[in-house]
């Protein structure tokens, strides 16, 4: 009799749907009675911690750089001039511009005109480095003005990765500018200390920012901040997501505001028109009234909350902060998450644990065990059947599926090298036509007088003394950590390092022909019979090079080794029928194993396809001393 199957997605839906039904139902109707009495003083402490929370993160962008001017005064090469070779702080300022991110570009103008830069390309605009010739590695740009003492002034500018190594060089073409007309010179001239300016536009880059700088005996030294770095760090503020954050002078010019890229996902998302608008009238009411801290403001028949204060940004010259939230987008949240409601929801929770927890189990456990199955094939581990029989028909049939898969892959693995298919499995990325250079070790094997000694037997019994051959060798291969590429009739062809990495492969082929000739001799022995050849195991190995990968079509491919490493591997093998020998290896594989194995020499040989003889070994035994 067929078990009746239950869909799980109506299950699922049915209980979840009664359960969450009730939860709801209850938190709601509780709500409705207690209501938020609340719920205006804690938006109005909300908007306090949120505007001292801005504040402090405002005073941690700048500060740091502050902090960074003031100990300028103290660096021992400030006041040497720059050169054609550029300035001893290199290295100094890029350490400043990588600790300090905020921070587009630390310079230094001397009184007689010199001035030396360092700007983090990532604050350029887009394109700018680029129309001045940078590479694409570029990472910080060294600008150089040398005016002291010239009748014409030289510019350039050097471009360097985010090593400071120099990339490249460019001649800067025209008229420098002079720091000494720059407003930040003259203020921190004038002003004998640390000093900022107001915003204005950036020579060369004509990006809107500030500047704060500090003078020192014969000259000034400074570092930029772009208003685009103030309206992307007031952007990634939580507040901005529902509201507005900005910073303005108190004649009610706006310096930067959030809202500039709209972040996805915002609840209360306006068009960039609405913010400003809204934006221009909460800033135009704050600015008519210096001493006005917090207020609630209608715009545009929504009540906004409002909160300003005075923020430094550098240099001792305050500027106002204002932050404004929708009275909606933080009352709501707060009235949502009163106590009493969470200790109910909670109590409701808990009480319907027993029951979910029941239910969940009994449909998670087939799910779970599915997931350690997968897990099982991921890792290529196909021996453990998958059972079936699951209640709910989408598992059931998923257990067939994936049993049907097992089967299939374990099937698989007996005609591919088990290495390759488990890396293929847990590789997300499809195999395609191609290769890699790959240092391996190439292992080619082959039965002398198998032709021979097959010419008197059956079809049957020929392929059942070479399956139980085989049967053997791929042990001893697998045993070894070898990728078996292929058979070719009574020949084998293996390699080491690919596609797993293998430490010491030369050895591992050492000891795995060494095992193949004495776990095999007395079964090749034993097929000598009347008139019969003697059939016995010919083995050639070298180390080096080769190319590593698929080669086939699209829909067949073949996962093998190409180049001369393989060649001379093959051709070792051939060469034991001339020399009488087992075992050949190449002078690669002896180095490369040092004296851990015996070897006799078997002189120089000339091989086909190789110009000059070629050093050839016979590989006897481990060596003793390795035992």
């Amino acid at each position: 009799m067929t078990r009746a199957r239950i869909a799980i997605t109506p299950s699922i839906f049915s209980i979840t749907l009664v359960i969450a039904l009730g939860l709801a139902g209850a938190i709601i109707s509780y709500s409705h009675r207690q209501g938020s009495d609340n719920a205006e003083v804690a938006a109005n402490a909300l908007m306090d911690r949120a505007l001292e929370t801005i504040d402090l993160r405002i005073s941690a962008h700048v500060e740091p750089i502050e902090r960074s001017l003031r100990q300028a005064t103290f660096w021992s090469a400030l006041s040497t001039l720059p050169s054609v070779s550029g300035h001893p702080l290199r290295a100094r300022m890029l350490s400043l511009l990588k600790d300090l991110p905020q921070a587009s570009a630390v310079f230094v103008g001397f009184e007689g005109g010199d001035h030396y830069q360092i700007a983090a390309a990532a604050h350029r605009p887009p394109g700018f480095l680029a129309d001045k010739g940078a590479p694409a590695e570029t990472v910080f740009q060294e600008s150089v003005i040398l005016r002291n003492g010239r009748d014409f002034p030289i510019s350039y500018a050097r471009f360097l990765d985010a090593n400071g190594v120099l990339l490249a060089t460019r001649v800067e073409p025209g008229e420098p500018y002079d720091p000494r007309g720059r407003p930040w010179y003259r203020l921190a001239r004038e002003g004998g200390g640390l000093v900022r300016t107001d915003t204005y536009r950036f020579s060369g880059t004509e990006k809107l920012g500030l500047t704060l700088a500090q003078g020192f005996p014969g000259g000034v030294v400074g570092m930029d901040v772009t208003l685009a770095e103030l309206t992307a760090f007031l952007n990634a503020v939580p507040q901005a997501e529902d509201g507005i954050v900005a910073l303005f002078h108190d004649d009610g010019t706006i310096l930067a505001h959030s809202g500039v890229e709209q972040r996805n996902g915002a609840k209360n998302a306006m068009t960039q028109e609405q913010r400003r608008e809204k934006l221009e009238l909460l800033v135009k009411r704050l600015a008519g009234d210096p001493l006005l801290r917090a207020t609630s403001v209608n715009v545009s028949g929504q009540t906004w909350l409002v909160r300003r204060n005075p923020v430094d940004l550098g240099g001792g010259a305050a500027e106002n902060l204002v932050v404004a939230m929708p009275r909606s987008a933080v009352v709501g949240p707060i009235e949502a998450a009163s106590r009493r409601t969470l200790v109910v929801s909670l109590l409701i929770v808990l009480l319907s644990i027993p029951l979910i927890w029941l239910v969940a189990r009994r449909i998670s456990r087939p799910v779970q065990e599915l997931g350690e199955a997968a897990e099982r094939i991921g890792r290529f581990e196909l021996e453990r059947e998958i059972a079936a029989g699951s209640i709910i028909r989408e598992i059931d049939v998923l257990q067939r599926a994936m049993e049907r898969m097992r089967h299939s892959l374990s099937m698989f693995s007996l005609y591919a090298p088990k290495a390759l298919v488990r890396q293929l499995v847990a590789s997300d990325t499809p195999p395609a036509l191609g290769g890699e250079r790959r240092d391996v070790t190439v292992f080619f094997m082959d039965l002398e007088n198998f032709t021979a000694m097959s010419s008197h037997l059956e079809p049957e019994e020929v392929m059942l003394r070479m399956s139980q051959y085989f049967e053997r060798v791929t042990e001893i291969l697998h045993a070894h950590g070898a990728t078996i590429d292929k058979y070719i009739g009574d020949a084998v062809m293996a390699f080491w390092n690919a596609p797993m990495t293998s430490k010491d492969h030369p050895a591992k082929a050492c000891a795995a022909a060494l095992a193949v000739i004495a776990e095999t001799s007395a079964m090749t022995s034993a097929w000598t019979g009347t008139g019969a050849p003697a059939v016995r195991t010919r083995i050639g190995i070298h180390s080096g090079q080769a190319i590593i990968g698929n080669v086939g079509s699209s829909d067949r491919m073949n996962y093998t080794a190409l180049g001369s490493t393989v060649n001379l591997a093959s051709r070792l093998e051939g060469l034991n029928r001339d020399l009488g020998t087992s075992i050949l290896v190449s002078a690669d594989v002896v180095e490369r194993v040092g004296g851990r194995f015996a070897f006799r020499s078997a002189g120089d040989t000339e091989i086909k396809g190789y110009g000059n003889p070629v050093p050839v070994f016979e590989l006897l035994a481990v060596a003793p001393d390795a035992v």
